[in-house]
């Protein structure tokens, strides 16, 4: 799927639909202008920050039904649509939200590692001692 050589297409070689396309994505805003003589691979790894799993799977869903309607001359209304069962969506979401708490918790390692750096140059006098348990 990814090609062995890098495009040398800048932005202003794109298309407008691609453009119009691009700059449907959230915070992204491009102009021929200003930003024509940017290359399209950097600027694929730049908006791969801004994309998320949905939003690919939704592109690649519009892509397939497209492909579809042309391929079989299927009626201009035609689309792929991806839907799931929605307690799986809830099940994992909270199986997400698990992994995430757990793995912020801290055990007992922890704890002795923020002891050894808040106890730099403590319990080392008679003063200190009678205040640092």
């Amino acid at each position: 799927m990814v090609p062995s050589q890098h495009t040398k297409l800048s932005i202003s070689d794109v298309e407008a639909k691609t453009l119009y396309a691009l700059n449907s994505i959230s915070r992204v805003s491009l102009e021929r202008d200003r930003h024509g003589s940017y290359s399209v691979s950097d600027l694929v790894v730049e908006l791969s920050h801004f994309l998320d799993e949905d939003v690919v799977n939704k592109v690649e869903t519009e892509v397939y039904s497209e492909r579809l309607k042309g391929e079989w001359g299927l009626n201009k209304d035609f689309k792929v649509v991806e839907t799931r069962n929605k307690e799986i969506g809830l099940v994992l979401n909270e199986l997400e939200e698990v992994a995430w708490r757990s793995a912020g918790m801290l055990d007992e390692k922890d704890f002795n590692h923020l002891k050894a750096m808040i106890s730099v140059k403590r319990d080392k006098d008679y003063f200190d001692k009678q205040f640092y348990t």
